[in-house]
This record gives structure tokens, C-alpha cells and sequence, in this order.
């Protein structure tokens, strides 16, 4: 833990002047006061290193218990806090390892809500998939956008716009999905029905 936390800050350092495209492994080892083998040995390449800083923030989050306001605000206030070494990195070739880190982690934890409660359990596990996948699509979407653009908007005005646009959107859209299955259920039987008279 305490490499990870001495790469994290030497890698942040060095992100604040230069590209992160243009960091190789032996400046960011020079800066740790290690040597390559020590970089290889805890990380496969500088992807892995950045997506195990972004595996760490997340582990280290205070608020893990909350539901979909406070995953956009984690997020929003990890980029807020890092503002100019995130948007190095989401510029960077690795971009599309941390927004699908990211993603992925959204994804879960969306996921996990949605089928911990009773109520959706009829939902066939695709619909439940797809509910999730369009949360955490939303919010990656929205947040790299508003770090790329440079945070032009206030972060709490734009948390509060989520709050409105996200404003129970796994239940509206779980609670669709468990109406359009009633339906095609009704439909379903209606249909045997008629075919049982002839």
C-alpha cells in the first residue's frame, strides 16, 4: 500500500507537467527512488498502475452505503479533486482503461441495488443489465465532459441537475420494465385463452 500510495503522488506530480502519454516507467521509478524491477513487479504496465490508483480511491470511499446521488458526487469530487492530472489522463491513451474502470464500477454497484430488492426479482436479468449499464453510461458520459471542458460548470449546480435527471431512474426504469412484463404476461394469457375456446 505504501508503493501504490508513493507511485500514485510521483505519478500525479509528474502529470501536472507533462502529458501522461510521455511519462515512461523508468522517470516515474526515478521519481519513487526505486528501480524498474520494482514497477514490474507490483504493476504490468503504466494502465495497471492507474487503473489500481482508481481501484484504491474507490476502495477508500467514505460513503460506500450511498445510492445513485452519491455515486455521482464520489465521482464528481474525485475528478474535482484531481481536476487537471484527470483531464491529462482522459486525453491520455488511457482514457478508455479509466472510463471503462469507472463504467464497470457504476455498473456494480447500480446492478447490485437494483437486484438486492425483492420487488424486482420477477425481472428477467437482461432488463436489470441494461438499467444499470444506462446509469453508469449517464454519469461517466456526463462527468468526463465536464472535466474535459474544464469544469465550466458548478459542480454542485451540475450535481443538482443530476439529481433531477437521475432523480430515481433505476426505479422508473425498473418499475417500466416490471409493467411492460405484466403486460406481456396479460397479453400472453389473454392469447392462450382464445386459442383454449377453439
Amino acid at each position: 500500500m505504501k508503493k501504490l500510495h508513493r507511485f500514485t503522488k510521483a505519478l500525479f506530480d509528474l502529470a501536472e507537467e507533462k502529458p501522461v502519454a510521455k511519462i515512461s516507467v523508468e522517470e516515474l521509478c526515478n521519481k519513487v527512488g526505486v528501480k524498474r524491477q520494482t514497477f514490474y513487479y507490483h504493476f504490468k504496465d503504466m494502465g495497471d498502475l492507474i487503473k489500481t490508483i482508481m481501484i484504491d480511491f474507490c476502495e477508500h470511499r467514505v460513503d460506500k452505503e450511498g445510492g445513485l446521488p452519491e455515486d455521482a458526487r464520489f465521482v464528481a469530487e474525485l475528478y474535482a479533486g484531481h481536476s487537471n492530472i484527470l483531464k491529462n489522463f482522459l486525453t491520455s491513451p488511457y482514457a478508455t482503461e479509466m472510463t471503462n474502470f469507472l463504467h464497470g464500477y457504476l455498473y456494480t454497484r447500480s446492478h447490485n441495488r437494483i437486484t438486492t430488492n425483492l420487488k424486482y426479482k420477477s425481472l428477467p436479468a437482461e432488463q436489470l443489465q441494461s438499467i444499470s449499464r444506462i446509469v453508469a453510461s449517464i454519469l461517466v458520459t456526463e462527468l468526463s465532459f465536464w472535466i474535459k471542458s474544464g469544469m465550466q460548470e458548478d459542480k454542485e449546480f451540475m450535481l443538482n441537475r443530476f439529481r433531477v435527471m437521475l432523480k430515481n431512474i433505476e426505479k422508473m426504469m425498473v418499475e417500466n420494465a416490471l409493467r411492460d412484463n405484466l403486460h406481456r404476461k396479460d397479453a400472453f394469457e389473454q392469447s392462450d385463452n382464445v386459442q383454449n375456446k377453439h
